[in-house]
């Protein structure tokens, strides 16, 4: 159960990059100031894990643009 909740975090991050990305690419270049994700990877590989086993890892994410990101809401995917 513990693995579940830990790979639907990791789904609702791979979700919310995908879907700013998309929403960022749909509008076009912004006229005037904006805001510019970067990820630094889209994918974890975790290896082969036992059932309950726990795994950490970190996505890093970085506001390069030069207007505040503001992050309205977050769905899984």
């Amino acid at each position: 159960m513990n693995m579940r909740r830990k790979i639907l975090a990791a789904s609702l991050v791979l979700a919310f990059s995908a879907a700013l990305f998309g929403a960022a690419f749909a509008q076009g270049k912004p006229a005037g100031k904006a805001p510019r994700l970067i990820v630094d990877q889209m994918t974890a590989q975790l290896g082969e894990r036992l059932e309950g086993e726990d795994f950490l890892h970190t996505f890093k994410f970085k506001n390069t643009g030069d207007a505040e990101l503001q992050i309205l809401s977050v769905r899984p995917g």
